[in-house]
């Protein structure tokens, strides 16, 4: 079966290990948060996989982070899934969404009782430098907000949902519209690795520990019953230029889009855009609403789109003691209108409980 790929853009990375696996059967699962990198992940590779015939399924999974999302997310995964004709599965985490992780974690964090800095009766940082043994809570105490060495959020709402899903074949590629201009460390990661959580494993038989080999060695070792899961990113060489491209627009058209809203043009705007809305709102890149890995401009923009959601997360802070980023407070944000009146309010419940 010949390789279409080079039709459908720039650089869509096929690998032989993937080609083989789909010409074989597997299931081909494209994942889709709303954002642009997912949009034109979807949007080409529904196209691609169906040019080429593969006897397999394909669908889409999305995972929902709840009360964390933009709230139009929903309605325009569920209609991307539509455009495509695929069917699509959203997985949340049983225990609640992504808010409700938060506010776990802040009870986790306080029933240990540990203290950040040390004090007269923590003298933690003399134990630990001069060579006495220190407790673990203390050297390392639980972090509260995710952060980028500690993305719980990623691990929690997203990939172990998504695990759930993929469960049900037994050879799975699960396709992720990363790409390496977003950041150092996604540069570094390959176009195609096993998804070692859900590969089969076995510390017994090496020959039978799937998850620790190749791809290429994994499915050829694997025997009926057992699971070889893959990771692909088809898009990590695509540009900025190519991605809008394959939704439909262009960076051009979105700067145009962008004017319009700030001059208060709202419908005229969004009146048949392609994306997320939250683009045109102002966004850089899309994930949460409130991302901490997110820039200050995004953060303000989902603050002036989610007043309530920013008012909570701001006493969340409060009630957990830890600033949302960079020891940098929600409440910093320049906020005008419902989203700077709610953030008063609950700065204002603060100093009358201190008063």
């Amino acid at each position: 079966m010949e390789d279409t790929s080079k039709s459908f853009g720039p650089a869509f990375e096929v690998p032989a290990v993937i080609l083989a696996a789909l010409q074989a059967g597997a299931d081909m699962v494209w994942s889709l948060s709303g954002g642009k990198d997912s949009q034109a992940l979807v949007i080409v590779g529904a196209a691609w996989f169906r040019l080429m015939g593969f006897p397999g399924r394909q669908y889409i999974v999305h995972a929902d982070l709840g009360r964390a999302e933009w709230p139009q997310t929903a309605a325009f995964v569920e209609k991307l899934a539509q455009q495509v004709g695929l069917p699509l599965v959203i997985v949340q985490r049983k225990k609640g969404d992504l808010v409700a992780r938060f506010e776990e974690r802040i009870e986790a964090t306080r029933a240990t009782g540990a203290p950040f800095w040390p004090s007269a009766e923590s003298r933690y940082c003399t134990s630990h430098l001069k060579g006495g043994p220190i407790d673990q809570v203390l050297r390392n105490p639980a972090p509260f907000w995710p952060s980028s060495d500690s993305r719980y959020c990623t691990s929690d709402l997203k990939r172990g949902p998504i695990d759930g899903a993929l469960r049900s074949a037994e050879v799975v590629i699960s396709a992720e519209g990363v790409r390496a201009d977003e950041s150092r460390e996604r540069a570094k990661k390959p176009v195609v690795e096993i998804r070692a959580s859900i590969t089969a494993k076995s510390t017994v038989k090496p020959e039978e520990n799937l998850a620790s080999m190749s791809p290429e060695d994994a499915l050829a070792a694997r025997n009926p019953g057992k699971r070889v899961a893959l990771n692909w990113r088809p898009l990590l060489n695509w540009s900025t230029e190519d991605i809008w491209r394959a939704c439909g627009t262009s960076s051009a058209e979105l700067e145009k889009r962008q004017a319009l809203y700030r001059n208060g043009h709202h419908h005229l705007a969004l009146d048949g855009w392609v994306g997320h809305p939250a683009y045109v709102f102002g966004n850089q890149r899309l994930s949460c609403a409130f991302c901490v890995l997110g820039s200050k401009s995004d953060l303000l923009n989902g603050a002036q789109h989610n007043p309530e959601l920013y008012a909570h997360l701001i006493q969340l802070e409060i009630i957990g003691d830890a600033t949302f980023k960079n020891n940098w407070s929600l409440a910093e944000l320049p906020v005008t209108g419902r989203a700077a009146q709610l953030r008063d309010e609950v700065l204002a419940g603060k100093e009358q409980a201190n008063g």
